[in-house]
């Protein structure tokens, strides 16, 4: 086993080899793109690798990377065989490198300001989105050989234990590390060669406490929003893409009672929960050749009606498994979900057109419409913000909450003034069995919870979630 390691080494440094004589065009125009002081943006480490951002000759952010020195060979093959162990910190980068199978493209894997990555074919730059220049695409002097880039894609589709082949040339899911992938392989459906976009998972579940800290959303909104998640409401999360609606779908889930439990469907699993009650399934396509079928989100809907769920959550709905949805609401479970719509009227719309058809008598079971939406701000960034509740009385919208540009708040602000419009809240504080007199100081405590933990590290605010839980309701009803 040691010498077919050894073997394998050998071949991957003949291979680098070739890597190199390929990119010779590519190093000479690195090179010439060496930044000076001047154009330098940002420059942290991660590990032993130096991350360099600045501006090109067009004025436009572009990030370098600059590993640390390749270690001794021998030293490096012995490792790699189990024969030695890292003694430095660039023999273990580069060991880790090996085993992690992200080749060329590693230092953007461990780099945690990095959220996305783009392989948009072999020879042209790979691309990041990146927190230091939001909402925007940058290049990266990295670039991939043909092969690198097919041998990329075959690595990724298998770490998300999917096929992919001229046959089945493209591929989705999830990686053992819990980044998504959707990749393409060689020039069967991709004009440029094999491409690949992986977006990262956050290393921690983000909170409402993050969201609030982040001013997605005012803590008054929150706590309007607590109280219909507790009262096991139907609430729809609405926003294009990249706008937020999965975030906000995780935090609101995240405030759910701990003694409640919690079945979440996903066609790739990304909602991460502090809950011991919590079942995730997930949504399996038919295999080549037909030989396992499909499983859709309709087919673990009705699978979940059966299994005593208080919350199902559906990652997204597009079909007809919105009905079972609906249905799952007016038998009394708690359901959230995320709809691509432009506003609450238009949700309403294409939840009434095919392929979903929901009758007006399962839209009555609709709480309450979330808007989000990711904004462009000046200098080319751009900002996501809860721009609106609506509730749904009868057929009708009527609004609950608007985000007001100018100076960047939401109304309403006060809580008394939210009791009074809010209809589906006294519904869903009656659910709960309180009294209507507590409705507004119950607000007020949950906003100032809200406010007080705002900023908190997922582990402190689910801490103090737990003990408002047991100050309230009893230890008794948390075990």
């Amino acid at each position: 086993m040691r010498k077919i390691m050894i073997r394998l080494l050998e071949k991957a440094k003949r291979k680098h080899t070739t890597t190199l004589t390929q990119n010779t065009i590519h190093e000479h125009h690195q090179k010439a793109q060496i930044p000076d002081i001047e154009s330098i943006i940002a420059k942290y480490s991660v590990g032993p690798a130096t991350y360099i951002m600045y501006k090109d000759a067009s004025g436009l952010a572009r990030l370098r990377i600059n590993e640390p020195p390749m270690p001794d060979e021998q030293i490096l093959k012995e490792i790699i065989a189990g024969l030695d162990r890292p003694q430095t910190l660039e023999e273990r980068y580069y060991y880790e490198k090996y085993k992690s199978g992200y080749g060329r493209i590693y230092p953007l894997i461990i780099d945690p300001h990095i959220e996305e990555i783009a392989v948009d074919g072999p020879y042209r730059p790979v691309a990041v989105i990146h927190r230091f220049q939001p909402s925007r695409w940058i290049d990266v002097d990295i670039y991939l050989t043909r092969q690198e880039a097919d041998s990329l894609s075959l690595q990724l589709a298998r770490k998300a234990g999917r096929i992919i082949s001229i046959a089945n040339p493209y591929a989705e899911g999830l990686t053992e590390e819990g980044h998504r992938i959707a990749v393409t392989f060689t020039r069967e459906i991709s004009r440029f060669g094999s491409t690949a976009v992986i977006r990262k998972y956050p290393d921690k579940p983000i909170t409402m406490a993050d969201l609030i800290a982040s001013k997605v959303i005012d803590p008054l909104t929150a706590a309007y929003l607590w109280i219909l998640v507790e009262a096991r409401s139907f609430i729809i999360i609405i926003g294009n893409m990249g706008s937020g609606k999965t975030t906000l779908l995780q935090s609101l889930a995240g405030l759910i009672p701990p003694y409640h439990r919690i079945i979440t469907i996903e066609d790739t699993p990304e909602i991460r929960l502090p809950h011991a009650h919590w079942d995730s399934l997930i949504a399996r396509p038919s295999t080549p050749g037909g030989e396992a079928p499909e499983i859709t989100l309709e087919d673990l809907l009705k699978f979940s009606l059966r299994r005593r769920a208080d919350h199902i959550i559906v990652g997204e709905v597009r079909g007809r498994e919105a009905k079972l949805l609906a249905q799952a609401a007016a038998s009394g479970h708690g359901t959230i979900t995320t709809f691509h719509a432009d506003s609450p009227e238009g949700a309403i719309l294409r939840l009434r057109l095919e392929p979903i058809s929901l009758p007006s008598l399962f839209l009555k079971v609709i709480t309450a419409i979330v808007h989000v939406r990711r904004i462009p701000i000046p200098g080319g960034r751009a900002i996501r913000r809860l721009i609106g509740i609506a509730e749904v009385a009868d057929e009708e919208l009527v609004e609950i909450f608007r985000w007001i540009p100018h100076g960047d708040l939401t109304e309403p602000r006060d809580p008394g003034e939210l009791v009074t419009l809010s209809h589906r809240l006294h519904e869903a504080w009656e659910k709960l069995g309180m009294p209507a007199s507590m409705l507004e100081q119950e607000l007020r405590e949950r906003t100032q919870f809200l406010t007080i933990h705002s900023g908190a590290s997922p582990e402190t605010f689910y801490a103090k979630l737990r003990e408002f839980y047991i100050s309230k309701y009893g230890e008794a009803s948390i075990i």
